[in-house]
């Protein structure tokens, strides 16, 4: 019997348990599919916070403070695992291309510089000096020096290494059949692969979250939010700086590709590829580097991001049942946002500290007139 069973092997399931296993409690971590199937892998890996949340808040600080683990984080996966996870924190420009784009932008920077945030505003000249593949039609751009982006395939594979390493238990393709509990408190799952049980049980299911709590009656609004993303090569276009425009982000890889996406669209729990999916992708990103006409096309890939109604994810216990905690509805930020994740949900479980959660916690969903718990189900 573990300490902590996660039940799910995304970007957040996984930092969670490495997490936990570096505090020196015992980890178990299943996995319907492949580790990392679903949204973390059809990701770009993007460090974005100030180009992905809208306003000041508990939000964009929470981007903020993960964005500030991530050099010491990915410094120490690549000591357990002798990997690199290709961390790369060189900047990233938000372009506008048109005057209307423009006045939007320079609302954005102006509370960016009013509450203080590192952003610079550049137009003309100083845009080609950052970009010189960025189209001659960009009007301007707020350049963010300190964000940038990760590969996440490489971030995943060294997270599993690294929780390899520190003992963690993984069971991947072990599909969950029930959260196993008695008296009131969740006491591990039963699996198509036998029973596992644990004092504490962590729903890290991405859009399958809400799936896996209506198990124990409750209904939390988790939503599957089709992401589909696509990679050219680099060979002959040398783009220096993750580029944002208002249709498409281009995000240059130091393994030759340059990813580039991505469409946001309600197909349920479906993540194939559409070609209506794909040309949105293309047309979307050439206008601000015409050179990648001549790009070689590699490959293109979906997966389903787990969103909420308010867009804020839902970290900490789950009301009317001990021993169960959801970590999840990260929508397009769960590799910016695992380690503080990771951090804020282990200080729960070990610790108790519940206060730096309160922004995000799942109750906010559930009514109060309403059980949360059915029983005898």
């Amino acid at each position: 019997m573990s300490n902590c069973l996660v039940v799910g092997g995304g970007i957040i399931g996984l930092s969670l348990a490495y997490e936990l296993a570096r505090r020196g409690l015992s980890v178990t971590v299943v996995e319907q599919g492949e580790w990392g199937g679903q949204a973390s892998s059809a990701a770009a890996g993007m460090l974005a916070p100030l180009k992905e949340f809208s306003s000041t808040g508990p939000l964009l600080d929470l981007g903020m403070d993960s964005l500030s683990l991530y050099p010491q984080w990915a410094k120490e996966l690549e000591a357990y695992t002798a990997g690199d996870v290709q961390l790369s924190l060189d900047g990233l420009l938000t372009v506008a291309l048109n005057e209307r784009e423009e006045e939007t932008l320079k609302a954005k920077y102006k509370w960016q510089r009013e509450a203080g945030y590192d952003v610079q505003w550049l137009m003309g000249k100083e845009l080609q000096e950052v970009e010189p593949l960025l189209t001659n039609l960009a009007t301007a751009a707020i350049y963010s020096s300190k964000e940038g982006h990760i590969n996440n395939r490489m971030l995943l594979r060294a997270l599993v290494t690294a929780c390899q390493q520190m003992g963690v238990v993984l069971h991947a393709g072990c599909v969950v059949s029930r959260l196993a509990h008695t008296a009131g408190r969740v006491v591990g799952v039963d699996t198509t692969s036998g029973p596992i049980r644990a004092d504490h049980t962590i729903v890290c299911s991405g859009a399958w979250a809400g799936i896996m709590l209506e198990m124990v009656g409750v209904s939390i609004p988790v939503r599957p939010v089709r992401g589909q993303i696509a990679a050219v090569s680099s060979v002959g276009i040398p783009l220096r700086t993750v580029i944002f425009g208002t249709s498409g982000y281009l995000t240059p890889k130091k393994d030759g590709r340059i990813v580039i996406g991505a469409t946001e669209d309600e197909s349920g729990f479906q993540c194939e590829v559409t070609l209506a999916g794909l040309a949105s992708i293309l047309q979307g990103v050439m206008p601000y580097v015409p050179a990648l006409h001549a790009a070689t096309f590699l490959e293109a890939w979906g997966g389903l991001r787990p969103a909420t109604a308010d867009g804020k994810p839902l970290l900490g216990e789950v009301p009317g049942w001990d021993g169960l905690s959801l970590a999840g509805g990260h929508f397009r930020n769960g590799i910016l946002l695992s380690p503080i994740t990771a951090k804020r949900m282990a200080d729960w479980i070990e610790k108790g500290q519940k206060e730096p959660l309160s922004p995000f916690l799942p109750e906010r969903f559930l009514n109060a007139d309403e059980p949360s718990r059915l029983i005898n189900r």
